[in-house]
């Protein structure tokens, strides 16, 4: 792990895993649309600005806003310190940001107890609607990186995606270097509990989280995609960038996993029961382009999505010049695969709370007569 990276501690949220140890977190809210609840996107360069919102233009689901997208003062392909400078943005009318907002666990909560589930709509605050069609990444981190200087690009994954961001730091990284040294066994517990914390605490059901899984953190998004799949709870989506068939098989083509293997994402991917994007650059010098391949082959056909093989990229940077391209397939990937199951789901809820309510006003009549 590099050395951590300096955090404003008022915005990390504390995590516990199943062996005891605490790792941080930080949760990036995205603006969302008043009427449909879906995520606000900063349109990319050269798309035409529509009116009526601080970026310039707003659209939803496949929604686009502002020609400022990619001049983000903070590069997201680097990894400079974390800044929280500032929240401006916010609509004071409903709490809801017009810009990307990192919130502590309060803030969160609070949300939670004003509008009930955040990813279903349900519950029954003035802001259960602009909660409901979002979905949120929980996003698992490289080796060479810790939340400090992922922040940038989370946040531009957010602001162009139109989705919530949640990433945590593994044992013995950032902020939890003091509880131990990094293991398989470890990260495992850490994504669970970061899992868990969205599911159970924040009651975001699975199917509106997707997994984001770079480099090592193709490892730990690969088990969870396998574990909520056979717990009959599959999360909505799955997006590897640059992973790996298993850490040995790296630097040696073993055929099998081997004993003493870490992070066999071969083994647990026939498993998975969530549409899966490939991201990879063909010249990637570190994790062969062929694993991501060799993995799609594993998959499951109705749950591959059309993978993103982007011609000489390397392993650690996506350049300013296939951003556009990166950005537009993964709206693809949501718009095709993630967002239409969230409508669906929301009529669904929608619906069953109506026939609820007339229930509920048939029976007041019942018993007034």
């Amino acid at each position: 792990p590099p050395p951590p990276t300096r955090l404003k501690e008022s915005k990390v949220i504390w995590l516990t895993n199943s062996y005891g140890k605490r790792i941080p977190a930080f949760f990036i809210e995205c603006p969302k649309d008043e009427r449909t609840g879906e995520g606000i996107r900063a349109p990319l360069p050269g798309q035409p600005q529509l009116k009526g919102s601080k970026w310039g233009g707003m659209s939803m689901g496949g929604a686009r806003v502002s020609n400022t997208a990619g001049n983000d003062n903070a590069n997201p392909t680097t990894s400079p310190s974390f800044s929280t400078s500032g929240e401006e943005g916010m609509s004071h009318h409903n709490q809801v940001p017009s810009t990307p907002q990192i919130r502590t666990s309060k803030e969160l909560e609070l949300s939670f107890l004003n509008s009930g589930r955040m990813g279903s709509g349900g519950g029954g605050g003035s802001s259960s609607t602009s909660t409901s069609c979002a979905p949120t990444i929980l996003y698992s981190h490289a080796n060479a990186e810790d939340l400090g200087n992922i922040y940038p690009w989370c946040k531009f994954l957010s602001k162009m995606l139109g989705v919530n961001i949640f990433a945590y730091d593994y044992t013995g990284y950032g902020l939890a270097t003091d509880q131990g040294d990094p293991s398989e066994e470890y990260c495992f517990a850490d994504v669970i509990a970061a899992y868990t914390y969205l599911n159970q605490t924040l009651r975001i059901p699975a199917h509106s989280i997707l997994l984001y899984g770079r480099s090592l953190g193709s490892g730990p998004s690969c088990y969870l995609a396998a574990k909520t799949a056979e717990e009959g709870e599959a999360v909505g989506g799955l997006i590897l960038h640059a992973p790996f068939l298993s850490v040995y098989r790296i630097v040696l083509e073993s055929g099998c996993t081997l004993p003493g293997d870490r992070f066999a994402n071969v083994d647990y991917a026939p498993f998975i029961r969530s549409p899966v994007l490939f991201i990879h650059g063909t010249k990637d010098s570190i994790v062969p382009f062929n694993h991501s391949e060799r993995l799609l082959d594993t998959i499951i056909e109705p749950y591959r999505a059309e993978p993103l093989f982007i011609k000489d990229m390397g392993h650690n940077n996506v350049h300013a010049s296939v951003r556009p391209l990166f950005v537009e397939r993964l709206r693809e990937y949501l718009d095709t695969h993630v967002l239409p199951q969230l409508r669906e789901r929301r009529r669904e809820d929608e619906s069953a709370r109506t026939r609820m309510m007339n229930r509920v006003r048939s029976a007041r009549v019942q018993q007034a007569r």
